[in-house]
């Protein structure tokens, strides 16, 4: 393959990778084996939303965030929810160019938003934002059309556990199954180790503590991952990419606040008709974020 040919399949596998924040063809093309292992339909629509944006983005002189991947995973995660939501290939492709293009403004929105004075110290990431904007209102187009399975389930308290603890990485991009999470966790540590081990402690933690706190769930609940998966990645977020300036211990507690947080975001979610997708992800890491801001922003008192 050429020098072209060459950028352009790192670029789209990048797009898969930064899903989990990391720029890695090797990390995406693990991710991909991954959903492909649970669907191949869903894993080549993965990999078609990702290539659609970063065409799209360097169509409209945003080669450089569409090389680093920067502008792919979010239309990899509309191939994916797509593919997770309807049996139509037709009508899987034809939505993904739809929403994976629409991904590019939006996220422009976003930055825009995010550049507002009272935004700025913060310094917000943009991050699924787009992927959450348009997948729902996907969804409310193709509703009628859904058609989607049960996830894997335990009840048995240790197998339960882990398969929980597997199921939060697969859930991430809209799968399901030990394999699928144990493929993303091994790609994750080959792009960053850091990223593994944070990503780790934010699904530990949160299928132990719902599994172990009196809650109106039990381990057949936690075992989906349904209830974790955005722990995985706020804590990610929040403790190895976008507070670096803290120290390690700070990071621990705030991505741990972050795991917290997405518990009542998605609780309060499921109250509404909105899908869930990763806002509670979203949401908590723009609080904690804002928090931060707010408090470095305050004069020491003497």
């Amino acid at each position: 393959m050429n020098s072209l040919t060459m950028t352009a399949v790192r670029s789209v596998l990048q797009g898969v990778s930064q899903i989990f924040f990391l720029s890695n063809s090797w990390t995406g093309l693990l991710i991909l084996i991954g959903i492909g292992i649970f669907d191949v339909r869903m894993a080549t629509l993965v990999l078609f939303g990702s290539a659609v944006q970063a065409f799209g983005a360097w169509l409209l002189d945003a080669g450089e965030e569409a090389t680093q991947g920067l502008m792919g995973y979010n239309g990899a995660l509309v191939g994916a929810v797509l593919g997770y939501e309807l049996d139509s290939w037709k009508a899987g492709i034809l939505l993904t160019i739809i929403g994976a293009l629409s991904c590019i403004p939006v996220h422009r929105l976003f930055q825009k938003i995010f550049a507002l004075p009272g935004l700025r110290n913060a310094q917000l990431p943009v991050s699924t934002a787009p992927f959450c904007t348009v997948a729902g209102l996907l969804f409310a187009l193709v509703m009628p059309w859904v058609s989607t399975g049960a996830p894997s389930s335990s009840e048995e308290p240790l197998v339960g556990t882990f398969l929980g603890i597997a199921n939060e990485f697969a859930e991430v991009v809209l799968t399901d199954g030990w394999v699928t999470g144990l493929f993303i966790i091994v790609a994750l540590f080959i792009g960053s180790w850091k990223v593994g081990l944070f990503g780790l402690l934010g699904s530990i933690v949160s299928a132990l503590f719902l599994v172990i706190l009196p809650l109106p769930m039990n381990v057949d609940d936690v075992s989906t991952g349904l209830y974790g998966y955005s722990a995985v990645l706020v804590s990610i977020a929040l403790g190895t990419i976008f507070l670096n300036h803290l120290s390690l211990t700070t990071r621990i507690l705030l991505a741990l606040l972050g795991t917290v947080l997405t518990w009542l975001v998605q609780a309060l979610l499921a109250l509404t008709v909105i899908p869930v997708y990763t806002w509670p992800f979203l949401l908590s890491t723009w609080i904690v974020m804002l928090l931060v801001a707010e408090t470095r922003s305050k004069p020491a008192s003497i």
